[in-house]
């Protein structure tokens, strides 16, 4: 919670007026009816709340396109939740509270289970390098850079990124992982493209979880969950490659990209980051204790646990059932 809606809860608190040309200024009362409005009823109610005057459009055609693509209702079932042991738990709704508490949280945070290492003894001077795609004279190609990364690590290996289906990116994390480098990986949850990607990062060493954006929910029962839009790799706590660059072909070969190649002190906010983000992901359940030479069964659904914001500030969570069984491409609706 944001220290601005902290503060909204102490009747004590007087907060000066802000207006549009402010830095401060985020949230607007306008704005969020008109989104309201077009995830209950389309995009003709939110252009007629918005009215004829362009100026005061602040979506552009295809964002409210990509949002009512994106919007559904919010359900409250009492689904059984697997958990990391595979056992069965039911959801208890007479003790649920919509209200999300730091200090009670029934949802215990998930583990490092294939190891964290410690900080190194020694922190190594500040070090940023800029590269482009394509590069400039003299200089790698990003994907190189990448790789050469992923195949000296020693001790961990972290990914947060939009999109993970180069082949020449998985085989490294596959080897890295056979001799002994924990690997996690975050995915951006509607980027996920089933098997595709899931079968190949079968492998004991390797652990996939996803994760969306954040959520808006309005006060007619629909919400909208955005996208995961960091990319950065975290190599042995030393090295951060951070960018636009997702771990595709395409990017590798088509789009132009710059990373940034990060090493000292600030190496530790990119840990710290990544620790939250793998704690608010969920798992992917196919991936679970995958044994080499094990192959697991097609499941029934996906336990999406997802925190929300309400307009008051407060954090709430809903925990959602996707029925997966007999699709091939998934898609968040």
């Amino acid at each position: 919670m944001s220290n601005s809606q902290e503060q909204s809860l102490n009747e004590n608190v007087v907060f000066l007026p802000v207006d549009e040309s402010s830095p401060q200024f985020l949230h607007s009362e306008r704005e969020r009816e008109a989104v309201e409005g077009l995830l209950s009823s389309g995009p003709e109610a939110f252009y007629s709340f918005i009215g004829p005057e362009i100026s005061r459009c602040f979506l552009s055609p295809e964002e409210v396109t990509q949002i009512c693509s994106w919007s559904q209702n919010y359900c409250f079932n009492e689904p059984s939740v697997e958990d990391q042991n595979g056992c069965d738990s039911s959801f208890d709704s007479e003790n649920f509270c919509s209200t999300y508490d730091p200090y009670h949280w029934d949802v215990p945070v998930p583990n490092l289970e294939l190891g964290w290492p410690e900080k190194p003894p020694w922190v190594p001077q500040n070090s940023v390098t800029v590269h482009s795609s394509p590069p400039v004279e003299g200089d790698l190609q990003v994907r190189e850079i990448i790789r050469q990364q992923l195949q000296t690590a020693k001790t961990v290996i972290a990914i947060v990124t939009d999109q993970l289906t180069d082949n020449a990116i998985i085989f490294d994390l596959h080897t890295a992982a056979s001799r002994g480098v924990p690997v996690y990986i975050i995915l951006n949850q509607r980027s996920l493209q089933g098997n595709f990607t899931l079968n190949r990062l079968r492998h004991p060493n390797i652990r996939v979880r996803v994760l969306g954006g954040k959520t808006f929910c309005s006060r007619t029962g629909r919400m909208v969950v955005g996208e995961i839009k960091a990319n950065f790799i975290l190599v042995d706590l030393e090295t951060v490659i951070h960018g636009s660059y997702s771990l595709t072909w395409t990017d590798a070969h088509l789009h132009r990209q710059l990373i940034t190649v990060l090493r000292g002190p600030v190496v530790e906010s990119f840990d710290q980051e990544f620790r939250i983000l793998f704690a608010n992901s969920v798992p992917v359940l196919d991936t679970w204790g995958v044994t080499a030479g094990t192959q697991t069964s097609s499941w029934t659904g996906k336990q999406w646990v997802l925190f929300t914001e309400t307009a008051a500030g407060l954090q709430l969570f809903w925990i959602y059932i996707w029925k997966t069984q007999q699709r091939k491409c998934h898609s968040w609706k």
